[in-house]
């Protein structure tokens, strides 16, 4: 069985997801990003960055969320997060990607001061700075999702998975998406997903 070191309300989700969607069985070792847990030497022997999420599967010790989510995705479910053509899985990666490495680090920024802000309203500048990074690069996600339910090969994939809940967390923080009704919606499809909901569900016991 695999194991998942991670919490409901972490990146860690994201795997989890996949594995309900994917039909997996696994096992969740509950870890939130600032656990005591993250700095012993059992669990840094298994991911020497302290953070969140690892996986165990047999041999196989992972870590990096993308990197389980592309794993999974390939050796499990006959492709059913997966795709089937060089072009299409493409698409995956493309998607995946540009969500991670334009809008991911300003989205967890609004996170961030939404959710440790002492005031409990954050950092007026910071929270000007990440919402203009996000305005900078939504267009062209609105855009491509203009028509399609999911951004690659036409059905649900990790791509979905991944980029929907990194763009949730800006979501959670407040920020408008009105202007963006395509996110809006993908982001509110992979929120109410039946494998997102019972992932959800362990939250609560």
């Amino acid at each position: 069985m695999i194991k998942v070191y991670g919490g409901v309300f972490s990146r860690g989700s994201m795997v989890m997801c996949a594995l309900e969607t994917l039909g997996v069985e696994y096992e969740m070792v509950s870890m939130t990003a600032r656990d005591e847990n993250t700095k012993t030497a059992e669990y840094r022997a298994l991911n020497p960055t302290g953070k969140i999420p690892t996986i165990i599967d047999g041999d196989l010790v992972l870590f990096e969320t993308q990197a389980i989510l592309f794993y999974l995705a390939q050796k499990y479910g006959d492709n059913l997060l997966w795709a089937d053509t060089p072009e299409e899985i493409a698409e995956i990666y493309r998607w995946s990607l540009y969500v991670s490495n334009q809008m991911e680090v300003p989205a967890l920024d609004l996170l961030l001061q939404f959710k440790y802000s002492p005031d409990g309203k954050g950092d007026a500048d910071k929270i000007a700075t990440a919402s203009a990074e996000l305005d900078r690069f939504l267009p062209v996600l609105e855009q491509h999702l203009e028509g399609r339910d999911f951004v690659a090969g036409g059905k649900r994939t990790v791509a979905d998975i991944h980029g929907a809940s990194v763009l949730a967390w800006a979501k959670l923080s407040g920020f408008d998406y009105d202007r963006y009704p395509n996110v809006h919606a993908w982001i509110k499809r992979q929120l109410k997903s039946n494998a997102a909901q019972r992932v959800m569900a362990k939250a609560h016991g």
